[in-house]
This record gives C-alpha cells, sequence and structure tokens, in this order.
C-alpha cells in the first residue's frame, strides 16, 4: 500500500494542464486542536504535485512551500488542484490549492519545484 493510498486519496483527474487529488479528513488526521494536522495537507498538496510533474518527464523535488490560510476538521473532503506556473526543459514549477471540496474555499497555497528530465526506458 502506498503512503497516498495509507492516507485514503484518490486521483480525480491527471493531466499536465490540471492534476486534482482527494481525500476526507478523518479523526486520524487531526491534530491536538481537533483540526486537520497540518501534514495532512502537505501530503495531498504534494501527491498532486507529483502526479502533474510526472506525467510528461522523471521528476524529483528540489524545493516547496506551503502557506496555510484555514483549518479542516473531521469530515471534510479536501481536494488539491495543481497546475503548472512555468514547465521548462530541466525545472518546472507547480501551484497547488487545497480547497475545501471541488469549488470550495481555498485552505493552504503549495508551490513546488522540480528538476526533470525525460523519462528512462
Amino acid at each position: 500500500m502506498s503512503y497516498a493510498e495509507l492516507l485514503g486519496m484518490t486521483v480525480l483527474e491527471a493531466s499536465p494542464q490540471r492534476t486534482r487529488v482527494a481525500l476526507t479528513v478523518d479523526g486520524g488526521g487531526l491534530n491536538m486542536h481537533g483540526t486537520a494536522h497540518g501534514g495532512l495537507l502537505f501530503s495531498l498538496a504534494d501527491e498532486a504535485f507529483a502526479v502533474i510533474s510526472n506525467l510528461e518527464a522523471q521528476a524529483v523535488a528540489a524545493e516547496t512551500h506551503l502557506s496555510f490560510f484555514r483549518a479542516a476538521r473531521a469530515g471534510d473532503e479536501l481536494v488539491a488542484v495543481a497546475t503548472p506556473e512555468r514547465v521548462g526543459r530541466t525545472l518546472a514549477t507547480y501551484r497547488v490549492e487545497v480547497r475545501r471540496g471541488e469549488e470550495g474555499e481555498v485552505l493552504a497555497l503549495f508551490l513546488g519545484t522540480v528538476s526533470r528530465r525525460e523519462h528512462q526506458p
């Protein structure tokens, strides 16, 4: 079982222009304040980032940043929407918005850059 599967993530859409990954916050994903653990939101954003960045190349993260805006609670469905900011030959940067539901408010904003190369056979 992969880490994403362990956390209950589901890839809803995967294209080089837009990738969406979802999960529902359960009791195991809460912090001491009763809200979703920051690591859970980071993991969701990172999964969307990994999926989109590896669709057309072999990519590994070089740098990431996550800003938290609002808390998520048990039962919330979270959707990470990843889009490219700039894709070059050796580096690519992606923006990932973690939202409450499909079109809900943005809870966190993730920016990540990957080092990329052509897929190896």
